[in-house]
């Protein structure tokens, strides 16, 4: 399963699925919320596509602006689906910087889509804010953010 690949190449950094009847919801994992997010744009790609077969040749770097840290986890993984629609871009192995509570810098390493190569998984039309959840606690429970993919 997808999930135990990046539960196993990253350590805390994971993500799982969250049973919803029409849609596709995850909870993605990280130490910090930062890892969580780039969690969850290693996830969207692996729904869209196998992101294990990702060749991770090009950086590609986004940054997000919002009014609140609920913003810029949409508005992250909008501008990714904008990359994967229009550009034909697909990515892996995100590395975010939250620079402000409204405010991050982005970027994800990978290549131009090749159908050959790269499968065809779920259409994402876009992310919803509906049962998002944001998690930064302190301590030894790890950081998550669970978001809802529109397919």
């Amino acid at each position: 399963m997808v999930a135990e690949r990046k539960k196993a190449a990253g350590g805390s950094r994971h993500y799982e699925f969250v049973e919803h009847t029409a849609d596709i919801a995850i909870k993605a994992y990280g130490k910090t919320v930062e890892e969580a997010y780039a969690v969850a744009g290693d996830a969207m790609f692996d729904i869209m596509t196998d992101g294990s077969k990702i060749r991770p040749d090009k950086e590609i770097a986004v940054e997000v602006e919002s009014v609140d840290r609920e913003g810029l986890l949409v508005g992250f993984l909008s501008k990714l689906i904008l990359l994967w629609e229009v550009d034909g871009w697909v990515l892996t192995d995100f590395e975010v910087t939250l620079l402000s509570e409204n405010r991050l810098t982005a970027r994800g390493f990978g290549e131009k889509y090749d159908k050959e190569k790269h499968a065809s998984g779920h259409h994402i039309k876009g992310v919803s804010y509906h049962m998002m959840e944001i998690a930064d606690p302190a301590g030894e429970t790890p950081a998550y953010v669970q978001v809802l993919f529109d397919v």
